[in-house]
């Protein structure tokens, strides 16, 4: 399918925060994703930029240079000295095995910890691989922008997928 069709038949699926049918959600998008500093960032990191903002992690997993350089991560720490042996926040700049990895080790992750991959249509390959780890079984609430998505873990919060528009 072309960009254009792929990202117009996506447009026409996703919803804004009026059509989310979860507080969580809901909440997360009108607060964050929807702001005007949020709305200024470069739109294939707006999720992040709003993740940051809005959960405000401490404990970073950056599996990639990208985030980190272009400022939205301030001050990464992946440093394994820290008290708590979770992380708060994974930033992968694309699909990978690795996420399927971080996803089963449940040592590294707990209930509110949050799973950032980028770049999910970057190639048919990267968006088969995002459409099999946003179905795994840890994942409870998944939430899909054009280029971006986001993964949590929320144990009492039904399974459930959302396309957003940013």
């Amino acid at each position: 399918m072309s960009g254009i069709l792929s990202k117009a038949l996506f447009w026409f699926q996703a919803k804004n925060r009026h059509g989310v049918h979860s507080p969580f959600i809901y909440e997360f998008l009108d607060q964050a994703v929807y702001t005007r500093d949020v709305k200024k960032g470069p739109p294939r990191q707006r999720l992040l930029r709003a993740t940051r903002v809005h959960f405000s992690p401490e404990r970073i997993w950056v599996s990639t240079d990208l985030p980190a350089n272009s400022g939205i991560l301030k001050e990464p720490n992946a440093d394994p000295a820290l008290q708590r042996p979770s992380f708060d926040l994974f930033v992968f700049d694309m699909p990978s095995q690795e996420v399927t990895e971080v996803l089963n080790d449940t040592a590294l992750w707990h209930n509110d910890s949050i799973v950032y991959l980028g770049n999910i249509r970057s190639s048919a390959s990267a968006c088969a691989l995002w459409e099999q780890i946003r179905v795994h079984p840890s994942v409870r609430v998944s939430v899909e922008a054009y280029w971006e998505g986001l993964l949590f873990f929320r144990k009492e919060q039904a399974k459930q997928h959302f396309k957003i528009r940013t």
